[in-house]
């Protein structure tokens, strides 16, 4: 076999590539309904696109660990499932008890009033009883040693895994996190404080906010090394990581609060909405995740990081003002559930831990005996003097309470208490976020998704993701070890910092990207095979509809989607199992100063000596937006690529060699047919991707 260039025949010869037989599947129909569902009604756009993808593929993946179909790891051992166990009947036995004294107001006992009073967090004696219960948790275990985690840890192992398909992404996302805040207070025994992230919101740069110093969180940039979270360590062995001010996501914003509190159904704020609907307070929920970046801002990981708790009681507080308006309108809260929700969101399906104790229902989580638990302390407001908190202040011009800055703390804790901003005014590099990039990318896999409204002053996120650690799937020691020796990887550039001259949000020609050859949970090169993806792209049209290099000189200036001065720019390829657990990503380099370009790239699959599999095919450029996938097939009897879903089946049958060809696609108006030609020659490879900016959703059925 003979390929066009020699230093792709390198790189085939590096992987090792072996080949088996690609055939086309229908599209699964139920990543097929999300996308119809998410997109109806709505003008195709790149983020909305690449918004859905991520969020039908990531419900499908949930959908089927929670049937069997999908590996996942074993979260804990039999002593952690007996810690739930016992946290359940403390929870469950506390409900019980308040639910008598709501029923005979004045006849208990005083003492079994409600006791979990949540405050702000920077309300006075609100956070200090918090953080010390995460320290000690810290440093005791419920698990034996060879679980190799600290009781803060097994904790945090609850939302991870199978369970994710229940707590996220439909109308079971509020009720099974309330019960997940009431384990951890039951634990403490004391109040989880809330975090209103639009308190800080509405500063000048949020990254200034006093909660990143070491009063409160610590510091929001790279390695936590300050405040009462400096010691708290994953299952990794790391620190907390974060990179706040980063990404697309804004924080809660008071407009959002009023879109979901205008709502009066239960169904009106849950998932699944159309995308980007501002009335979904899961989509809210998501911008603080991804704004604070990081160990948070990935659904395996981020309760490593105690903020989790915090905002999620946010939430959970914006929950129950939505239900004192229900109950003001006359609507009963409790029996308020969506009609046919998917599979794990149902009023009657069970809020489970992978799977172990299930004693209650998404409908049961629902009730009053559960919400009436919990007291918040009312939203700070101008009115009522922001609490009287020491760290707010209301803005007279504006009416809103404010956070204070550490700049206004520097007098009282030293130059720790100021730390490194990160927002507009801001381009410092900091010593912990370079620590923090020298380990390479973070292992955290699949991130939160969009909020209904960005923050222009965020920058890139720098820290590279590569796809979930084998350790966060099973959470062994032995796995920690084994994945730490088998773990493949580029060269990380130590000294990257944020790219002022250009727009692309997704990566910079000095990224890379890290794959963890992970595969039902096991790390073996052996189980992978590569094959061959042609990637056509096609520059971007200006504003005004014309391709800038038709004036012979590439002008950047009013691009939707700069890039480098060189033209250099990035195609990322996924390969999703369908069928089975498991996710590659591999660039392609393309010259943007070209009207088209096209090249290949590799990309890993299941081999299928192990085991026949499906896979879906995915692909977006360097600024995020979604590529059309193709497939090779006969049209009148001349092979040509089609557009197609990018679901294939790999099997054994009939092996069959790719190689690489290359052909112009141009049309009179430089724009791609949909319909490419292809040599008859045997060596072209199955699946290819056309990356042209059109208006238009990037899926065929």
């Amino acid at each position: 076999m003979v390929y066009n260039l020699a230093v792709v025949t390198t790189w085939f010869g590096i992987l090792g590539l072996s080949w088996g037989l690609l055939e086309p599947i229908p599209f699964p129909v139920d990543i097929q309904n999300c996308y119809d569902y998410r997109s109806y009604n709505q003008t195709p756009s790149p983020d909305a696109a690449m918004q859905i993808q991520i969020m039908c593929y990531r419900n499908y993946q949930y959908e089927q660990m929670a049937a069997g179909n999908v590996w996942t790891g074993n979260n804990l051992t039999d002593e952690g499932v007996s810690y739930i166990n016992s946290l359940f009947r403390r929870l469950l036995i506390e409900a019980d008890e308040a639910e008598k004294y709501h029923r005979n107001v004045g006849r208990q006992r005083r003492q079994t009033t409600p006791r979990r009073f949540r405050q702000e967090v920077r309300s006075t004696g609100g956070f200090d009883p918090f953080a010390r219960c995460i320290q000690r948790l810290q440093n005791e275990t419920v698990e034996p040693p060879s679980a190799g985690r600290n009781t803060y840890q097994t904790f945090a192992a609850f939302h991870s895994g199978t369970t994710l398909s229940r707590a996220h992404g439909g109308p079971a996302f509020l009720p099974w996190h309330r019960i997940y805040l009431l384990l951890l207070e039951t634990e403490c025994n004391t109040p989880i404080p809330y975090w209103d992230s639009g308190l800080d919101h509405d500063m000048t740069d949020p990254t200034m906010s006093v909660l990143w110093g070491p009063q409160f969180f610590g510091n929001g940039d790279g390695d936590v090394m300050n405040g009462p979270f400096s010691d708290v360590r994953t299952i990794l062995g790391t620190p907390i990581i974060r990179n706040y001010g980063t990404g697309n996501n804004a924080l809660f914003t008071k407009e959002g609060l009023r879109a979901v509190l205008s709502r009066r159904r239960y169904a009106d704020i849950s998932e699944p909405q159309t995308s980007g609907s501002i009335y979904s307070l899961e989509g809210h929920h998501n911008g603080p995740h991804v704004w604070v970046g990081g160990h948070l801002s990935g659904l395996n990981t981020a309760p490593w990081d105690p903020v989790f708790y915090m905002h999620h009681a946010y939430c959970d507080a914006v929950w129950a003002r939505f239900r004192e308006q229900q109950v003001e309108n006359g609507i009963d809260p409790e029996n308020d559930y969506p009609r046919r929700p998917r599979r794990g969101h149902r009023p009657n399906d069970v809020i489970n831990f992978g799977p172990y104790f299930e004693q209650v229902t998404n409908l049961e989580a629902m009730a009053n005996r559960f919400a009436n638990l919990v007291t918040y302390e009312p939203f700070p407001v101008c009115e009522n003097n922001c609490n009287n908190s020491p760290h707010l202040y209301c803005d007279q011009r504006e009416r809103v309470c404010i956070s204070r800055s550490r700049a206004e703390a520097l007098q009282a804790f030293g130059p720790l208490a100021l730390g490194v901003a990160r927002g507009q005014s801001f381009s410092i590099q900091s010593r912990t976020i370079n620590r923090a990039m020298a380990r390479g990318p973070l292992p955290i896999g699949q991130q939160f998704g969009r909020s209904p409204f960005t923050d222009v002053r965020n920058r890139p996120d720098n820290l590279e993701i590569a796809p979930a650690a084998n350790q966060i799937r099973k959470a062994s020691t032995q796995v920690r070890s084994r994945a730490s020796r088998r773990r493949v990887r580029r060269d990380v550039s130590q000294d990257a910092s944020f790219q002022d001259s250009h727009l692309q949000s997704v990566s910079t020609m000095e990224r890379s990207f890290t794959n963890t050859f992970i595969l039902d949970g096991t790390v073996d090169l052996k189980r992978w095979a590569y094959i061959p993806v042609r990637v056509f792209y096609s520059r971007s049209h200006n504003p005004q509809g014309i391709d800038p290099t038709l004036s012979g000189a590439l002008d950047q200036a009013n691009d939707t989607c700069q890039t480098t001065h060189s033209g250099a720019s990035k195609v990322f390829v996924a390969s999703n199992g369908l069928d089975y657990y498991g996710t590659y990503q591999e660039f392609a380099i393309i010259d943007n100063r070209q009207p088209v370009y096209s090249t290949t790239t590799a990309i890993g699959i299941k081999n299928p000596e192990y085991g026949e599999g499906k896979v879906l095919f995915t692909a977006h450029d360097s600024c995020g937006r979604p590529c059309r996938p193709l497939c090779l097939t006969s049209v009148g009897g001349h092979r040509k690529y089609k557009g197609c879903s990018g679901a294939f089946k790999i099997t054994t049958s009939s092996p069959q060699m790719y190689s690489l060809t290359y052909k112009d696609a141009l049309t009179d108006n430089l724009e791609i047919l949909n319909v490419i030609e292809s040599p008859a020659d045997s060596s072209v490879p199955q699946i290819a991707f056309v990356c042209d900016n059109v208006n238009r959703w990037p899926w065929e059925y």
